[in-house]
């Protein structure tokens, strides 16, 4: 069973903001993935957990040009990285403005009790249209005895009033840890155009700490890599919207732990009507090394005012892969080829999933929302179902 839960008190100068989950075993959980398909890492300690995510006073002027900001939290200028701290924010609604943040960083799954995190960043419009901020911040890992020092630049800029730019750049330990651009188009007119497209690089830094590299001992360090994205939104009728889009990742050499693949979607959306919509999606992956994924799913919902809601659909995935064996037959009709990595035998299960998802509003401050899903893979010998019911308080 889960809880989650989001506080918030204010006045016109203070305001206390708190956030956070609890999770009860019901019946005890094994450590093993075969006996618990859906073990996740939070299941594998066998503990009850009650995790406080956020909890923090914010106290500024009317204007909120000066607030200071107490507690636990997460620093959304350097990573949202969570810490146990102060930021202090200046005039950063103004023409030139900054802040300065400290604290002890947390972390469920380590002790980080003699950490230390801290930075500062500068803001402003450096000319019409423009918002600019330059951060610093350095992260001090106690059990590693070891530092990170990280440099955030990101460049906004409103060209028109239907198209705008953001640039960023992230410098770590004098390495180019990952820049990018971004581009957004918003139509003005009543009939819906919306665009959007993008590139980001990421370098072969060397992170020092836990918190940017956890996994650095068994998978060594990041290689560098590229992506790049776009998506359309266009109402191609008065009822119907149509959005393609792709997003696309090409690694400087490719490895085990870094791949190149494509993803194309389509979706069709039909809205014949005001609490009426219904949705086609189509989504198709090319991974390397011949691996592959297509997917085809559909819904139709139903909102009655605000009182209820309801969604029922249905999906179809085909997909490819490899998975290493130490036989170099196979009987099942697979597809077996015989590499300098060893035999991989190729894996292709088709899997149909069916799904509805309901919402009842009972009052202003009460909604139930509950969720049915079966799914039937073929390379599975059982069906898998699944159930999901939430009440939800608001005040």
């Amino acid at each position: 069973a889960y809880a989650y839960w989001n506080l918030r008190a204010s006045d016109e100068q203070v305001e206390v903001y708190t956030s956070g989950r609890l999770q009860k075993d019901l019946d005890g959980t094994s450590k093993s993935y075969a006996d618990d398909p859906y073990i996740s890492l939070e299941d594998t300690s066998r503990e009850d957990h009650v995790r406080l995510l956020q909890l923090y006073v914010d106290m500024h002027d009317k204007k909120k040009t000066l607030a200071a900001r107490v507690g636990r939290q997460y620093v959304d200028v350097a990573d949202y990285i969570q810490m146990d701290g102060l930021q202090v924010m200046l005039l950063e609604n103004k023409t030139l403005g900054g802040r300065v943040f400290a604290g002890k960083p947390v972390s469920f799954y380590s002790s980080t009790s003699a950490d230390l995190f801290f930075g500062a960043s500068l803001t402003g419009k450096a000319w019409s249209g423009n918002r600019s901020r330059a951060t610093y911040a350095r992260y001090e890992d106690d059990s590693e005895d070891k530092a990170d020092d990280h440099f955030f630049f990101d460049v906004r800029q409103q060209i028109y009033e239907t198209f705008r730019t953001r640039g960023y750049l992230s410098v770590m330990n004098n390495d180019v840890r990952m820049g990018g651009l971004d581009m957004y188009y918003m139509s003005l007119e009543e009939k819906v155009l919306d665009a959007a497209a993008g590139v980001r690089r990421w370098g072969d830094f060397d992170a020092n700490t836990r918190v940017y590299s956890p996994l650095v001992q068994t998978l060594g360090e990041l290689e560098p890599y590229t992506t790049g994205y776009g998506r359309v939104t266009a109402q191609v009728a008065p009822a119907l919207f149509l959005s393609p889009g792709f997003y696309m990742r090409s690694p400087d050499d490719s490895d085990a732990t870094n791949n190149r693949y494509e993803r194309y979607d389509l979706s069709l959306i039909f809205e014949p009507m005001a609490g009426l919509s219904t949705s086609v999606a189509m989504e198709y992956w090319d991974v390397e090394n011949d691996e592959s994924f297509f997917g085809v799913s559909g819904d139709i919902r139903y909102r009655y005012g605000r009182l209820w809601e309801a969604a029922a659909g249905a999906a179809y995935l085909d997909y490819t892969y490899f998975r290493f064996s130490d036989f170099s037959l196979t009987a099942d009709g697979g597809s077996t080829i015989a590499g300098a990595d060893g035999v991989r035998v190729e894996v292709s299960p088709d899997v149909y999933t069916y799904f509805l998802r309901g919402k009842w509003n009972i009052s202003r401050r009460f909604a139930l929302r509950v969720a049915g899903e079966l799914e039937d893979d073929s390379d599975e010998d059982d069906l898998a179902y699944r159930f999901r019911s939430s009440f939800e308080v608001r005040w």
